[in-house]
């Protein structure tokens, strides 16, 4: 039996159609992909369009904004240097105005200068005149004149010193010494000056004022001392701390040796005394000695002013002082004490002193001898 072959025409065509569908196939995505690319682009241009058109709607009013600022600015600078000139005539002006003014003052100030200075010469040379006018005078003068002026200065000297210095001895002295000038004077017109400086040295040697010179040394001494006198202060080392031993067989001694050591750091048993009140800083030790000083200077004060009742009261206090803060048992401090305790035994006495008649008589008799040369 034979079998009939198939032509190569009608098995070619299946396999020519496939070709040509696979060509077709091929074709179409390379056409739509060229059209996305080009829809892609022409968005990315009204994208880019429109981004720079928002832009420039935006940054345009600022760009104005800016341009008006920079106008104000500039007007603002020469509107300042505009201000500044100003200023600088102003100040200019003013400095003129004020360098005008000092040299008047300086001119005005120079002529009365001249002024002053003429009427310095003026005087100056008036007063010339009238002390030579005195010199001729007094070299014309008898030469009882000058050694009457001694005696006025003697008498007004006497009187200086017993009314503000209270010193007697000296008072004495120039009284006697006034009265042996008048004496190698022998005027007899100055008797009466004579009796009245013998009153006056009568009425001083009946006064008898107390030497307080020698307390107000002591008590200067004593504020002198107080800076080195020492202090009481309390004791460092005020019970001694038990031993431990190293004896097993001595536990309890050595629990009760622990146990008093810790409750003594807390607390120290022993008899109170004085001192234990008193542990003073540095800062109160200065304090507490110029405390010292300072009653020790009103004590001063009070002798010179005769004021019996603050004299009594601050040595007083400064002897409490001494008793209470200071170390008893110092030799110094004992000595200061001691001192201390003599001084409140002194009375203060206000003596009235007499007024001295001579220095007003002889002013009389001076006054009339010159009536009599006239």
């Amino acid at each position: 039996m034979s079998e009939q072959k198939p032509s190569s025409t009608d098995s070619d065509a299946p396999l020519a159609e496939l070709k040509a569908q696979l060509a077709e196939t091929e074709n179409e995505p390379a056409g739509s992909t060229g059209s996305g690319v080009a829809a892609l682009a022409l968005l990315l241009v009204l994208l880019t369009g429109g981004g720079m058109a928002a832009a420039g709607w935006w940054l345009w009013p600022q760009w104005q904004g800016l341009q008006q600022q920079l106008s104000q600015s500039q007007r603002s600078v020469q509107q300042l240097e505009q201000q500044l000139a100003q200023t600088l005539a102003q100040v200019a002006e003013q400095q003129s105005q004020q360098l005008g003014t000092v040299e008047q003052q300086w001119q005005s100030w120079q002529q009365r200068q001249q002024t002053s200075q003429a009427e310095l010469n003026n005087q100056l040379q008036h007063q010339l005149a009238l002390l030579r006018q005195q010199l001729q005078e007094k070299d014309g003068a008898p030469p009882q004149h000058w050694q009457l002026a001694e005696v006025a200065y003697l008498l007004k000297r006497a009187s200086y010193n017993l009314v503000l210095q209270q010193d007697l001895p000296s008072a004495r002295m120039l009284l006697q010494q006034a009265d042996a000038q008048l004496a190698r004077l022998d005027n007899p017109a100055l008797l009466n000056v004579r009796q009245s400086i013998r009153d006056d040295l009568a009425a001083l040697k009946q006064l008898s004022l107390p030497d307080y010179s020698q307390v107000h040394l002591q008590l200067a001494q004593l504020r002198q001392q107080s800076l080195r006198l020492p202090l009481k202060q309390q004791e460092q080392a005020l019970v001694t701390e038990p031993v431990v031993d190293a004896e097993l067989a001595n536990w309890r001694q050595n629990l009760a040796a622990y146990w008093q050591q810790s409750w003594s750091k807390l607390f120290q048993v022993r008899p109170a005394v004085a001192e234990d009140f008193i542990n003073l800083t540095a800062e109160q030790q200065l304090q507490l000695r110029l405390t010292l000083q300072q009653q020790l200077l009103l004590a001063e004060q009070a002798l010179l002013q005769r004021e019996a009742e603050v004299f009594s009261r601050a040595v007083q206090q400064a002897a409490d002082l001494l008793q209470r803060y200071f170390a008893d048992d110092a030799a110094s401090v004992q000595q200061a004490a001691t001192a201390l305790v003599q001084l409140s035994q002194l009375a203060l006495t206000k003596v009235e002193l007499p007024v001295l008649q001579s220095p007003a008589q002889l002013e009389r008799q001076l006054a009339l001898l010159s009536e009599e040369a006239l």
